[in-house]
Order: C-alpha cells, then structure tokens, then sequence
C-alpha cells in the first residue's frame, strides 16, 4: 500500500471517529430572552422591555420566554421598567410607583424607535403559549425609600397569570422574605438571586421555599450548579453576551440562561 493511501485510510478513520463521538447536549437548557430581546445590549434592535423587544423574542425560534423587570404605578398596575428614575430612560421624570397609569402612558424610551412603556397585562397572551415569563418584581423604590404594596402587587400577577393560558409558566423573583413567602403561597415558582456562593447556604433558613436560584456566569461554577441541583432547585445563569461566555455558560448545565443575545445562544445550543 502507498503512502498516499494509507494517509487517505488514516483520514477516513479519524472522520468516522470523530463523527461516532458523542456532542455534549445541551437541549434541556431554556433560553430566555433577557428584558425581552437583550438588555443594554448593542445586539438588540429594540430598547429592552419594550412591546417590541418582548415580541421580537418570543416570536424567535429557540427562545424559551422572556424576563422582564416590573414596578407598580401609584394606581397599583404593574409596569415594565428595569431603571430607578424614569429620567434615565424616558422623557418622563420621577419613579414609578409614584407615576399614574395615565402619565406613564405618555412616555416613551429616548431611542430611535421611542418606544413606549408598557403594563406587564400589555404582553399579547397569544405570544406567550408554552412559554415561560420570569418577572423581576421589585418590592421597593430607592428613589422614595418605600415599600411596595405587597398584597396589591400579588393580586396584580394573579390577575396577569389568570389571563394566561396555562401552559405559560409563571415565574417570580424577589430578593425580600415576606415577598418570596407571599408569592410561594399564592403558587408561584419563586427565584432567589445570589451575588455570590456562600450566600446559598442561608437561603434554607431565610428562603425556604424558593425554587430556583439565579446569580452571574462568573459567580456559580459547575461544581456549585451541581450541588444546588442535588436540593432539588433549579438554577439560571445570566450575564451572558459573548460567544465564549455563551458556550461556558452551557457547559455547567444550568436549568436556563438569561440571553442578551438571543441569536449566539440559539445558534451555540444546537
């Protein structure tokens, strides 16, 4: 046999090796659009939690849902807003809470598109069929040093689970114990976020109830995701832009990821 030959059969053998070798999967893994398409991501065509953001996303194949950040108005609707002061943002001042449904209305984000604000009950219930919606309710305002209302804040996401059909998971996240403590008694999937690992060893005695834990990609190593796994919680991974990020992201086999960009992802999931 020549040499050219048996370099030809070496080749093939190496192709049908590598093509026998099993690919790590990753299909349980959600994907979740972060504040719809992305947030303050220069990746996204629309400013985050946005109707247009939230559509964009939920209408993209591979995405699993949408987080969004909500805040209660002074008439006890809740709105889609991640800063503290509507200056930041908008062509609004002041903070939400003390904002009436009728004022935030006229606002609109300070982008190309000047999109507006929206109620959390604004998302069209049809896009959300087999999805999941993880809110990020916020239980006090640091502009005003107040507490939210906590029974009118609830009643607000029963109402928004109400018009949803049932196959859309709602999911909640709120960082104060008698807010998780509501929230897990009225039924809901309750998030606890973490700054770093050693906060975990807490959450049974402060968080008991909690269901999943969310924290960085930089924070939870494989290691960490594990153990949280083993009692029997769920974990999602965000701060998550690059593709490298991405695919470590993936490899500590997190329940779900908060995408900034949906498109690497997808593309990096498959």
């Amino acid at each position: 046999m020549h040499k050219s030959d048996l370099t030809i059969l070496f080749s093939v053998i190496l192709l049908l090796f590598s093509s026998c070798e099993k690919k790590e999967s990753f299909d349980s893994i959600e994907i979740l659009g972060h504040a719809g398409n992305g947030l303050s991501s220069a990746n996204s065509l629309y400013h985050d939690n946005t109707l247009e953001s939230i559509q964009l996303a939920l209408l993209t194949d591979g995405c699993d849902g949408v987080e969004v950040d909500v805040r209660m108005s002074a008439d006890h609707t809740l709105w889609l807003y991640h800063d503290t002061e509507l200056e930041s943002e908008t062509n609004g001042t002041g903070c939400v809470s003390l904002s009436s449904d009728s004022y935030l209305s006229s606002l609109h984000y300070t982008t190309i598109d000047k999109e507006s604000l929206i109620r959390l009950t604004d998302i069209p219930k049809d896009y959300l069929v087999n999805k999941k919606v993880y809110i990020d309710a916020r239980p006090s305002e640091s502009c005003t040093n107040s507490i939210i209302d906590l029974n009118a804040f609830v009643n607000q996401l029963i109402a928004f689970r109400s018009a949803c059909l049932p196959t859309t998971e709602i999911i909640v996240e709120s960082n104060d114990v008698n807010w998780e403590s509501a929230l897990s008694a009225n039924g809901f999937t309750t998030i606890k976020f973490i700054t770093d690992f050693s906060q975990y060893a807490s959450v049974d005695d402060n968080f008991a109830t909690v269901d999943v834990i969310v924290s960085t990609n930089a924070t939870l190593t494989k290691d960490n995701i594990a153990l949280i796994h083993a009692d029997g919680r769920e974990v999602i991974l965000f701060g998550i832009r690059s593709v490298k990020s991405t695919r470590e992201a993936y490899s500590k086999h997190p329940n779900g990821i908060l995408a900034d960009n949906l498109r690497t992802a997808i593309i990096e999931k498959r």
